[in-house]
Formats: C-alpha cells, sequence, structure tokens
C-alpha cells in the first residue's frame, strides 16, 4: 500500500505556514553554514553529523515556501480537497 498522494487530491498550505516556512529554512541555511564552517574545523564527522537537522529541514520547508506543498514522501499528512 502506497502512502503517496497526487497534488490535485490535496489542499495548498496556508500563506501563513508558507511564511513560517521560509523563516525556519533562512534560519536553518544560517545554521547548516555554521555547522559546516565551524563544525570541520575541529572534527570532519562532527561537523557532518551537526549538519543534518538542517538539510532535512531544508528538505521539507524549501518545496513548501516555493511549491506550496511538502515532499512527496510527506504528502499524505495534508488533508483531502
Amino acid at each position: 500500500m502506497s502512502f503517496l498522494v497526487n497534488k490535485n487530491k490535496v489542499k495548498k498550505i496556508k500563506t501563513t505556514y508558507r511564511v513560517f516556512c521560509f523563516f525556519i529554512s533562512f534560519f536553518s541555511l544560517i545554521g547548516l553554514f555554521g555547522a559546516l564552517t565551524f563544525g570541520i574545523q575541529d572534527n570532519v564527522v562532527g561537523g557532518l553529523t551537526a549538519s543534518l537537522v538542517p538539510i532535512v529541514l531544508l528538505y521539507v520547508c524549501l518545496p513548501i515556501v516555493f511549491v506550496g506543498y511538502p515532499p512527496k514522501i510527506l504528502m499524505w499528512t495534508l488533508g483531502k480537497k
């Protein structure tokens, strides 16, 4: 059984949540650069590990900001039209 849902069957995410995701993605981008810059200076594995959380946040929030829908894997979380 597949949980993937087409875009035409779900509602688009509201503008307030898209603005909220913009701020999350902005601060995640700053956190990613900080984790890579300061984490790699001390320990390469630690810097890459610290950058995993901002990468996941950017993966979820950037499609919401630009398209209005979450990534395909999270499409089942939206309500029906």
